[in-house]
């Protein structure tokens, strides 16, 4: 009996292909370094042609700020769901603030960090560094105004927020080098669920109290 088999379609395959470049381009980056990273090397690594590469991703540049882009998108549309639909038994704001850190502990970041770092003597690096990074930024503070919303008036959200992640880039960048650990990382976020706990918590409080009085 012939099996009946669904053909793609072009966007499907086109958006396939481009998906597999990304995640080829993040283990690259993560595997052998930005200076070592071709865009032949890629091309390799997906299983895709050369053509194929630069067709999507015209330099390198390109390529590789969309694939910590793609990998970052994906990052948070995750950290959305699980936020959305959290364990009974949990405490909102500390997994909210693990789930953030287990951000930092994908390759995805230490592919961010080669970038950022090459960022600092390539001007067009930088450029496209500096555009996804605002990008990422502006849908963390978005994710962090649903899950945690507050008084309008109030200015302290965004700074929780980017109080995390300034802790987190050095907490990771820290931990950067393979088997060294300059301080235990479970007392770093125990600290930091300290720190910021009665920051939002307090924040949910004023914004209730504010409406109430309205």
């Amino acid at each position: 009996m012939a099996s009946t088999r669904t053909r793609r379609t072009q966007p499907e395959r086109t958006a396939q292909t481009r998906r597999a470049v990304l995640d080829a381009t993040v283990d690259a980056l993560v595997e052998v370094g930005f200076s070592a990273v071709t865009t032949s090397g890629v091309a390799h690594r997906a299983g895709v042609s050369l053509g194929a590469v630069l067709h999507h991703f015209p330099t390198k540049s390109d390529l590789l700020c969309a694939a910590v882009a793609h990998s970052f998108d994906r990052s948070i549309e995750e950290y959305r769901e699980v936020m959305t639909h959290p364990r009974p038994s949990a405490n909102r704001v500390d997994t909210a603030i693990e789930l953030l850190w287990s951000m930092y502990s994908r390759p995805t970041y230490a592919a961010w960090q080669e970038l950022w770092t090459a960022a600092r003597t390539d001007p067009a690096l930088a450029a496209a560094i500096v555009d996804v990074d605002r990008q990422s930024m502006a849908a963390v503070e978005r994710v962090y105004a649903e899950l945690f919303p507050v008084d309008s008036d109030s200015q302290a959200a965004p700074a929780v927020v980017h109080l995390l992640l300034a802790l987190f880039d050095g907490l990771a960048l820290s931990r950067s080098i393979p088997g060294y650990e300059p301080y235990p990382t479970d007392a770093v976020l125990a600290a930091a669920k300290e720190l910021v706990r009665p920051l939002i918590t307090g924040n949910r409080e004023n914004s209730e109290r504010y409406r109430a009085k309205s």
